[in-house]
């Protein structure tokens, strides 16, 4: 579940370095997250540059308003799946890590009405 890869510009890019990811409450390493350099960064910023430049930047709100919705409902179908990773990454009960998962999945809901 856990990518040791950068999304940048749609794509996915190796980084040159991980960091570990541990449970607190046990110490465990789990899985690694990709870490970003300079160049990732700039990399990062131009295909958001980019991005404004394109499709995106000329969608309509309505059209933004879409993509927030189908947000919303991929949050809503990996409920469990993302309160499990929230909660050994951070240490928070699973019970908290799961409303969190829910109510994110609730504002990009409400983001996406907003946009309408």
């Amino acid at each position: 579940m856990i990518k040791e890869e950068l999304l940048i510009g749609g794509r996915w890019t190796e980084a040159g370095a991980t960091i570990p990811v541990e449970d607190p409450s046990t110490g465990e390493t789990f899985g690694a997250l990709a870490a970003g350099t300079a160049k990732d960064i700039d990399a990062a910023v131009k295909a958001a540059q980019d991005a404004l430049r394109g499709a995106w930047g000329k969608a309509t709100a309505a059209e933004r308003g879409r993509v927030l919705a189908k947000m919303s409902a991929l949050v809503a179908e990996q409920v469990d799946t993302l309160a499990d990773l929230e909660a050994r990454d951070v240490g928070k009960p699973l019970k908290q890590a799961r409303a969190d998962a829910v109510a994110l999945s609730r504002y990009l809901e409400f983001y996406a009405g907003a946009a309408d």
